[in-house]
């Protein structure tokens, strides 16, 4: 009799994961049908395009991807919305960013896709959107003109000698800026800034030219500097410099936009971008993949970097504020 009841407890027990099968069979047909995907990003770069277009060879789904700076991204967003002219499905940005257009009303709930089970414990999470990766940011380098162990620390880039040598970029703006100045002044204060500032160091906007005019010596330095972008630059006279007091670094998250036209193919672009292969390709090129295990896996390259303390990002509840002072401090 007994085992009668565990069988039964057995054939009962497959029927959810069944029924969660079939009805994922649902989105990718329904993907599928509406054919594209539109994505809007300021934390994108090779490795997620090189997943998109891996996404689209697999399902047949286009995937069309703007990527530009938080600012850019954040009034497009805006427009549409206000015009009710719905043309982005997934926007993919940091718990920094997305609260404020979930106060807007410009996103939906978090996608729910079978996928998210796997994220691991530590892995920075937000109501309004699925984690999957999260770029690292540190101090780029010419080799030739900084020796190996001159830099070792955030601190180091006030050394005098380096004054009107680095470019870096705007610590006003939101994105890998503001990142920075928020981890770094609440670690070292309002007086590591004052000091920062007095260095002349020159603003880009441009930051993939700001790395080659690193590697070709116009400049000493370039921060902070995205690990990914870095690991491609092997061969050139740079170096990355993973800063012994942690990392700058921003979560990307998929977030749905209301009115999304193509909300099942955004859940299954989701839910491609956090498979094993997918996240064991992010780690492999500098990203921190957010999903259990897979950090051990990653090649020679990338695993001592993903193995670094992370100092910490922007969040959404100092952001005025911290924008604020670095407009104080870097007039």
């Amino acid at each position: 009799m007994r085992r009668f009841f565990i069988a039964i407890a057995a054939v009962f027990a497959v029927f959810p994961a069944r029924a969660q099968d079939a009805s994922w069979d649902n989105v990718v047909a329904a993907a599928k049908k509406e054919g594209s995907v539109v994505v809007y990003s300021a934390l994108s770069g090779p490795p997620a395009v090189a997943r998109m277009k891996a996404f689209e060879a697999q399902y047949g789904v286009r995937v069309d991807h703007l990527i530009a700076r938080a600012s850019e991204v954040t009034e497009r967003i805006r427009i549409e919305q206000a015009a009710r002219r719905y043309i982005g499905d997934i926007y993919i940005a940091s718990p920094a960013t997305l609260p404020g257009h979930a106060k807007a009303g410009e996103l939906q709930p978090a996608m729910s896709v079978p996928n998210a089970a796997n994220l691991s414990d530590d892995i920075e999470r937000d109501p309004n959107g699925v984690p999957v990766w999260s770029p690292p940011y540190g101090i780029l380098t010419n080799a030739r003109l900084v020796a190996d162990g001159e830099i070792t620390s955030w601190s180091d880039l006030l050394n005098p000698k380096w004054k009107g040598k680095m470019t870096g970029d705007d610590l006003r703006l939101s994105g890998a800026g503001a990142a920075m100045f928020e981890a770094t002044y609440k670690a070292f204060g309002r007086e590591y800034h004052e000091a920062l500032a007095e260095q002349d160091y020159v603003v880009t906007r441009n930051n993939r030219e700001a790395e080659r005019q690193v590697a070709r010596g116009e400049y000493a330095v370039y921060f902070p500097q995205q690990l990914p972008y870095a690991l491609a630059l092997k061969g050139l006279p740079i170096r990355m410099i993973a800063p012994k007091e942690g990392w700058v670094y921003a979560s990307a998250h998929f977030a749905l936009l209301t009115g999304a036209p193509h909300p099942n193919a955004a859940r299954l672009l989701t839910q491609f971008m956090l498979e094993p292969e997918s996240q064991l390709a992010f780690a492999n090129a500098g990203l921190i993949p957010v999903t259990k295990g897979v950090v051990e896996k990653a090649n020679d390259d990338a695993r001592p970097f993903l193995r670094t303390k992370l100092l910490g990002g922007g969040t959404y509840e100092s952001q005025e504020k911290m924008m604020a002072l670095a407009a104080a401090i870097y007039k």
